[in-house]
């Protein structure tokens, strides 16, 4: 597992981007406390990284629930179980359980990498789907409109078009995202 922020990890929404980079030091200083063994360390890091996703979890409920995200029970709910499980870490090293403390650090990165590639790329995908759809009513029928490539999508091809099909002199390339390899 990489606590480095890789490209693939965009969910094309660049505030969500942003808080994914700073949740992803912040698990890098968990990490480094887990190495170090101090278990004040490990509590504080996981302090902080609770406090973080407090308000980071906070705001994007707002911003699904706004934007009419239809997961966003289930995506909130995914939150909440994060939480829960750093609170109960915390709890366990408070009791003198250190073992388990650097267990639950260790899933708690895991659990934050697998809701960053999953969970909130679904979001972008429905993010940039909607905003898509919103440029094509603006753009009018039979407009051709310059849409963002959803996150996690190889390309995006007109109707009536097929991939293999040689476009006409006036036809636009396909979109093809920032992520060719995936």
């Amino acid at each position: 597992m990489s606590l480095d922020w890789q490209e693939e990890m965009s969910v094309g929404v660049g505030e969500l981007d942003a808080h994914h980079r700073q949740l992803l030091r912040r698990v890098r200083r968990v990490a480094s406390a887990v190495a170090s063994g101090e278990p004040r360390q490990i509590r504080n890091a996981l302090a902080q990284i609770e406090a973080y996703l407090a308000v980071q979890h906070a705001g994007e409920e707002v911003w699904m629930e706004e934007a009419g995200y239809p997961a966003a029970k289930e995506h909130a709910r995914a939150h909440a179980g994060i939480v829960e499980r750093i609170r109960m870490a915390r709890a366990d090293a408070a009791a003198g359980s250190e073992v388990r403390l650097v267990a639950a650090a260790d899933w708690l990165a895991r659990a934050l990498e697998s809701h960053m590639r999953n969970e909130d790329v679904k979001l972008g995908r429905f993010w940039t789907a909607r905003q898509n759809l919103r440029l094509l009513a603006e753009k009018g029928p039979g407009v051709g409109a310059s849409l963002t490539p959803i996150p996690g999508m190889l390309g995006v091809v007109s109707h009536g078009e097929r991939e293999d099909d040689a476009p006409g002199e006036d036809a636009p390339p396909p979109l093809r995202t920032a992520h060719p390899n995936r």
